[in-house]
Formats: C-alpha cells, structure tokens, sequence
C-alpha cells in the first residue's frame, strides 16, 4: 500500500494545518476534570467528521448512569462537555474497528515557561510544539486523517469504523466510559495515546489512596511528651517502600516495567513551634492485571487484593509502634484506574504490529507503564483493545510538549493500514 505513503507526502501540509487546528482550541481540564472547555473543539469535529459521510452523535456523560461502573470519577461536570461518536458504516461482511481518543488536555501551567505560545503550534527542527500534541490530539487527529485518507483513495470498508473523540480522560476516563455505558462496540478498539509507534496490548494498573495520621502535639521544647503524626508518617513512607521493593523482587510481567509506588503529596502540622497532631499523604500504588509470582506460576490479580495487601503491610508495622497501635493510620482510596490486557497472540495485536512495522521499520510489542481508557471497553465491555499511537509518555504533561512529526504521518499511514486490514 505505497499508494498511502505517496498520498500522504502530497497532503501533508493539509494534514499539518488539521492538527494546528485542533491544538488552537483550549480544551483543557479544571481543577484535574471536574470541569473543562472542549465544546467547541468537539463541534468542530463533529462538523469534520459529518463531511466524511459518517453518522456522527453528540452526547454528554451521564453521572447517574455511570457512577456504578468500576473506575469512575464522582464529581465532575459534563454540561456543554460531549462526547463525539462518529460511525463510517461499512457495506458489510467486515469486522468493525473503534479508534479512540480524547479531546482534553492538561492546563498549560505557566506560561513564562513555554518555548512557543501553547496554541499556536509551531514546528521547529521536525518537532511539532504544542498543548496537547502529544497528549493526545496528534493521535486523535492522525486516526481521522487516516479514515479521511482511506476513504478519498476510494477504498471501501466491510466493517463499521467508529471514531471516537471523548472528553475527561485526564480527569479519568468517564468519556470513555460514558461510551461504553452507550453500548458503542466493535470488533476491536485501537486508543491513540502516544506510544512511540510500539504497540500497547497490556498496562499496569493503580490505585490512588490517601493515609491519615494522629499525633499528639506539645510544644516543640517538650517534644518527648509528645508524639509527632510527621514523623509517624515517614515511618508509613518507608514502610511503603518497603513494600515497593519487596514487590519489585517478586512480581513480574513480561511485558511491563517493575512495579512502582509514588508518595506524590504530603501536609501536616501547623507551626515549627508546636509537635505535629495530623499528617495526610497522597500516593499511587501501581500493580500488574496478571502476574508471575515468585514461584513462577501465572496468576490474574484481583485489585481489591492489592489493596488489602497495602494496608496490612502499613497496619502490623504500626502495631509495633506504641502510639500508633492505639492511633492506627487510616487509608482512603479515591481513584481506581485499573490495568487492561490483551492477549499478545489476538489479531488484533499481532496485525496492528505487522502494519506499525511495515510504516516504521519497528515492529514492537510490549507494555504501558500508564493508565489509560483502554480498561473501559476490556473490563466492563469485553472488547479486544491496543494502545498504539504517536508520541511519547515523556512528552505528556510538560512544558514545551511536542510531537515528531514524522511519527504523526506515520500514525496516519498506519492507522489507515490497519482500518484496511482489519475490516475487509
């Protein structure tokens, strides 16, 4: 299929200026997805995605019908924040492909510290700078560009190919999970988050909690006849990494990086003066979906366990500690982004896989140490789903974020090759 590659070479000023498009729209989060701002960007896809020929719906997540599904988010507004479904009908006979991505974006931040204007991308040195290149509208952008390539060459497809452009991942996924509570399906899902043109069947999975300690405050002078929540709390702390490391020693997955736990935020106390009375930490614990155990047996893992696991670790060290045994921290577990996993050997991988490596010269398998909505339609719909796209995890949610711009027409060749492929 050279024919797509020498299509791209003479569109790919058209295909620069779609995706400088999209990055002029300020679709940021507020206050980490409780609100946000992409309306007017997901009208004007909608429009683009109607001059295709597809089927397009615009709709708002629904807290109500959500918040019984494992993995939402309580909490945040939908209103003037829809969803983009947009379904190029197939004349039959043909598997059917999802291709997924968000439309949301993190806050710039300060804008001193920005190389270009966040908006106004701008190419420098064959990199394409700007919010939300990378994370995530250049995937976004290359999975419509290659539905639009396939179609103006006048290629034909069995099978339905849905895009979907969906509000609130950052925020933690209820877009997607909004779509899936829909009952929008298909043979196979493809989410467009930067990859480096390596293909995601598998990631780890987290849960973000939240430990409490009491402490009995005195004045710092007597700080003997008191006892200190801060420095309970470091004795939490290393007691998690402990148990980071004991879990870095004995679990594995083949295709994931070891596990790890991050301490991210952490206050308490009110005074230099006075001994601390409360401390709180926030922290990620990530995990495997399955693993190989120190002894070498494959075994799924269920997340509940991890966090029980967790706690008691943190409990019998406290009840070594006087004060603590009577004072037991307490833990909160307020985000569960849960991992995904799609056996390697499915044809939806090992295909994806084979036309990534005909674009780029890679052909890669392997894992994503991220969360993502890819568990949305493998847990609760039972959907086969990769993760694949342009870009890289190293360039999401900083400043002066780019993309290659060579990995962005590549995307849109492979993504092309794929919806061929796959829905013939």
């Amino acid at each position: 299929m050279d024919e797509f590659k020498n299509r791209i070479e003479n569109k790919q000023e058209e295909y620069i200026q779609f995706l400088k498009k999209l990055i002029g729209f300020d679709t940021s989060v507020i206050r980490h997805g409780e609100d946000g701002q992409e309306y007017e960007a997901q009208q004007w896809m909608a429009r683009y995605l109607d001059g295709l020929g597809c089927e397009v719906e615009m709709f708002e997540p629904d807290n109500e019908r959500m918040k019984s599904y494992p993995g939402y988010n309580a909490g945040h507004s939908y209103h003037k924040r829809p969803n983009v479904s947009a379904r190029y009908r197939g004349s039959g006979g043909g598997k059917s492909l999802i291709l997924n991505g968000h439309m949301d974006t993190m806050p710039a931040g300060d804008l001193e510290r920005w190389k270009y204007d966040p908006w106004e991308m701008t190419e420098e040195d064959g990199k394409l700078y700007g919010l939300g290149t990378d994370d995530m509208k250049g995937g976004l952008s290359a999975a419509v560009l290659a539905l639009e390539l396939v179609l103006s060459m006048g290629y034909e497809p069995k099978g339905d190919i849905i895009i979907l452009s969906v509000v609130d991942e950052e925020g933690g996924g209820n877009g997607s999970l909004a779509c899936v509570d829909r009952g929008i399906t298909a043979d196979g899902v493809i989410i467009a988050e930067g990859t480096n043109m390596e293909v995601f069947p598998v990631n780890r999975g987290a849960w973000l909690g939240e430990v409490e300690v009491d402490g009995k405050p005195i004045h710092a002078s007597l700080k003997g006849f008191g006892e200190s929540a801060i420095d309970k709390m470091v004795k939490i702390m290393n007691t998690l990494y402990e148990l980071e490391a004991k879990w870095m020693a004995t679990k594995r997955h083949p295709l994931l990086a070891p596990i790890t736990f991050n301490m991210g935020y952490i206050h308490g106390g009110v005074a230099a003066s006075t001994v601390p009375d409360h401390c709180m930490m926030k922290f990620e614990i990530d995990y495997y979906p399955s693993e190989i155990d120190k002894f070498g047996n494959w075994q799924k893992v269920d997340k509940h366990t991890v966090v029980r696991e967790v706690e008691d670790y943190v409990y019998n060290m406290a009840k070594g500690d006087p004060w603590m045994r009577e004072h037991m921290p307490r833990f909160t577990w307020f985000q569960d982004c849960s991992p995904f996993e799609t056996q390697t050997e499915h044809p939806l991988v090992q295909k994806l896989a084979d036309a990534a490596g005909e674009v780029t010269g890679r052909r890669v398998i392997t894992g994503m140490s991220a969360g993502c909505d890819a568990r949305h339609f493998t847990n609760i719909a039972g959907i086969p789903t990769v993760v694949f796209g342009p870009g890289s995890c190293h360039n999401a949610h900083v400043y002066n974020e780019y993309l290659p711009k060579k990995q962005f027409f590549q995307a849109i060749e492979t993504y092309a090759k794929m919806i061929v492929e796959w829905t013939r």
